[in-house]
């Protein structure tokens, strides 16, 4: 049923203790199931109670009365009792096993009529106390349906002042103990029926809660595919739109149309800023970023956001410091979630606070390493320091060219709090900022003597690119792109012309594929492996329009993966790292 039906139920309501048809069934068999798990403690304690009564007969009654009730506990009840408590833990189906229960309960309660029969023919009365903990234990403990219970109740009831009068108790004393009998069963009835109607008021609430998580879930997919596809469907033309901007770029143009270029580049970076924020803020409340903690040194990723965020800097005449400083303690997070917060914390300073300097410092405070951001620029006042991570809060200033959505810092909160750490800032008008990102810190390791080292500078001799995209538009300004900064490329729209194309340019291990993830004929992470193992590729990037895998780079692969649209400055920083040769260490 889904959650109208369900509403539509509860609304209706159960007083005569039935659901529709569709929720019924669903009801008895959560329902029988319980009673099974019930019976367990409930035969061992009933058990234990008849074993008990059986060494109280044979106590406390003549000898010829006890030697049949307590054969009556011993060879009838007492057994039964166990094998509801063994069938309890078989495969039976749960519903068998309910109707198995409660004829145990009848069975049982007839046993306390016979065994006060047994005491009359002989001349010795036994109090009728017996049958009213029996209905007791029925109504309240065993948790049998009410109409099941209170027709089996019936029948012992039925079935003790039957057998009274036939031995012959008098009129009074019948009417008496007729009378304490149904009131006590009134009120067992009365508890079954509260019992059993709160039992199904649970089920109707756990249906309902059942099916909003389900909706939720539903929803979540849903806005889950929506991102995906708006992600793939905006990104790629855009990727195509930068790819022909830097392409322009450098070409000789008049003042005026230079001037143009100038500005639409900018305006796609803005929208391209815009766009990521968006994004990333819908995959993170919707759960889709799920971060991948390792202990991890400092320095490679601040060398990424060097070749990504210095050529911005030397533009904008900001002097762009990164140093892990004092400490070199490994960080306890995410490579790509990591980069991501210095990116984003780097931008904003480069992009807002009027800086001409920008310092990375870090140090260890107890167990965590604090990264801090620290501007010369204009600083905030109190409101902007205290808000400055909230979602869409912007400082209002009408100067800057390309507002943003004020979701950069928030970013950085959500990340940094996924990581199982915590960021802030301190900040005074005309003072600059320093923000700061506290992380677990991990455990130092000893350095490797052998482990080879970076020699600065790409090496554009070295290396040609081959270009896998079936986006002929994107493969071509892929490719004119890489010739407009000195390399040598080739094209191909799928992963067979590449595989069979004759690659090289003066050697193997020189090239460094460059392949959309998502090839119509194999995965771009496929195609990479094959070449390497050709001994074709030294290193490869992979182009998606998929947020949902995180940008980064895998040393042990050499792989780069890279969001469309590929942002010149972090495309040029990822082939920077392919290209450049490493030198053996001592």
């Amino acid at each position: 049923m889904d959650i109208a039906q369900l509403q539509q139920q509860n609304d209706r309501g159960f007083r005569r203790l039935r659901f529709a048809p569709e929720l019924e069934q669903a009801y008895r068999e959560v329902r029988d199931e319980g009673i099974r798990q019930r019976a367990r403690p409930v035969s061992a304690s009933a058990l234990a109670l008849f074993l008990i009564y059986a060494l109280l007969d044979a106590a406390m009654l003549p000898a010829s009365i006890a030697s049949d009730t307590v054969m009556i506990r011993l060879l009838i009840t007492c057994p039964l009792i166990a094998v509801v408590w063994w069938l309890s833990y078989t495969q039976i189906r749960a519903a068998t096993f309910a109707r198995l229960y409660a004829g145990a309960y009848l069975i049982g309660g007839l046993s306390v009529v016979a065994i006060i029969a047994l005491a009359r023919l002989r001349q010795h009365d036994l109090p009728y106390e017996g049958i009213l903990l029996m209905l007791m234990f029925g109504y309240l403990v065993m948790g049998i349906p009410f109409r099941s219970v209170s027709l089996m109740s019936l029948a012992v009831i039925v079935a003790y002042i039957s057998m009274e009068y036939a031995t012959g108790m008098s009129a009074q004393q019948l009417l008496i103990n007729s009378f304490f009998i149904a009131t006590a069963n009134v009120m067992g009835m009365v508890g079954s029926w509260l019992s059993e109607y709160r039992q199904r008021a649970h089920f109707l609430d756990r249906q309902m809660l059942e099916q909003s998580r389900r909706q939720a879930e539903r929803e979540s997919q849903r806005k889950t595919r929506l991102i995906t596809v708006a992600s793939h469907d905006l990104r790629q033309p855009l990727n195509v739109v930068s790819l022909i901007l830097e392409h322009l770029d450098g070409d000789p143009l008049p003042p005026q149309p230079a001037s143009l270029v100038s500005k639409l580049k900018a305006s796609v970076a803005h929208f391209h800023g815009l766009l990521a924020s968006v994004l990333d803020i819908s995959r993170i409340q919707e759960g889709m970023i799920v971060p991948q903690l390792q202990s991890l040194d400092l320095g490679p990723t601040l060398e990424q956001i060097r070749d990504t965020c210095g050529d911005q800097a030397q533009r904008l005449g900001v002097s762009l410091n990164l140093s892990p400083g004092e400490s070199a303690t490994p960080v306890i997070a995410d490579p790509q979630l990591l980069y991501r917060i210095l990116q984003n914390l780097i931008s904003n300073a480069l992009e807002h606070s009027g800086a001409t300097s920008i310092d990375v410092t870090t140090a260890r405070v107890d167990d965590h390493l604090r990264i801090e951001i620290s501007d010369n620029g204009c600083g905030m006042d109190h409101a902007g320091e205290t808000h400055a991570f909230d979602p869409f809060y912007r400082k209002s200033s009408g100067s800057e060219l390309h507002p943003g959505l004020g979701l950069g810092l928030a970013i950085v909160r959500e990340l940094s709090h996924m990581m199982n750490g915590n960021c802030g800032v301190r900040s005074a008008p005309g003072q600059g900022s320093r923000f700061w990102v506290s992380l677990p810190a991990g455990v130092n390791r000893q350095p490797d003597s052998k482990t080879s080292v970076a020699a600065p500078g790409p090496d554009t001799d070295a290396h040609h690119f081959l270009v896998v995209e079936d986006h002929d538009e994107a493969r071509h300004w892929v490719c004119e792109t890489l010739k407009h900064w000195g390399f040598a490329a080739r094209g191909f729209a799928t992963a067979k012309e590449a595989l069979a194309g004759r690659h090289g340019s003066g050697g193997s291990h020189d090239a460094i594929l460059v392949t959309d993830l998502h090839l119509p004929d194999m995965p771009g992470r496929t195609l990479h492996s094959l070449l390497t193992a050709r001994g074709t590729t030294c290193g490869g990037i992979l182009m998606t329009a998929d947020t949902g895998l995180p940008e980064g780079y895998d040393a042990g692969q050499r792989l780069w993966v890279l969001h469309k649209p590929l942002v010149p400055m972090r495309l040029r920083a990822a082939i920077t790292q392919l290209t450049r040769p490493l030198s053996p260490g001592p």
